[in-house]
């Protein structure tokens, strides 16, 4: 089912299913003349979703070509990728067929679940006669998102020019060793 009408029909949309946001602000070019950046229909739609799934198609944060809208890219506006990124976190991401000068990607993203941790304070003041001086305890709680083991992402990515720099040195060790074996049978 397809609904029709602006962001707010989000709100009592099922929570069930999915978002779906395909190059959502693209053209939220900003006015010169105002300070506000532009409305951004993916930042509203958002806002107004209370699901758990996202999908995203475009380019997202540090993965574009475009000298002019980096590095947010050019399809999602940059309050709609903070957003996203702070209520969210990423369950998957390809790349797609693209033009020369784009690199979308389809991505799903999941509503992260929220955590508290509580710091203290550990100092101990002294007092002039070098007494210990007891003082109430300060606690700072700081809120996180709490992403499950098996929906993190790997964070271990490189190039192919330099992708030998995250091999394994004892696994390395073992292909050159058996490459050496292989060479050897070879001749």
């Amino acid at each position: 089912q397809i609904l029709k009408d602006g962001p707010e029909v989000l709100s009592d949309m099922d929570p069930k299913r999915t978002l779906f946001l395909c190059y959502p602000d693209e053209e939220a070019e900003p006015d010169p003349s105002s300070t506000e950046p532009p409305a951004s229909l993916g930042g509203a739609c958002l806002a107004n979703f209370k699901g758990t799934h996202v999908i995203h198609v475009g380019e997202l944060y540090g993965d574009t070509l475009s000298i002019d809208q980096a590095p947010w890219g050019r399809s999602s506006s940059i309050p709609f990728q903070e957003q996203l990124t702070k209520e969210y976190h990423c369950l998957l991401v390809a790349r797609l067929p693209n033009w020369l000068h784009v690199r979308d990607t389809i991505s799903v993203w999941k509503r992260s679940k929220r955590c508290g941790l509580v710091f203290q304070e550990e100092e101990e003041d002294k007092g002039e006669d070098g007494e210990k001086v007891e003082e109430e305890e300060d606690e700072e709680e700081v809120e996180y998102k709490f992403i499950p083991k098996e929906e993190v992402l790997p964070r271990d990515v490189a190039a192919p020019c330099v992708a030998h720099l995250l091999s394994n040195p004892s696994s390395s060790a073992k292909t050159d060793k058996k490459r050496k074996i292989d060479h050897s049978t070879v001749s």
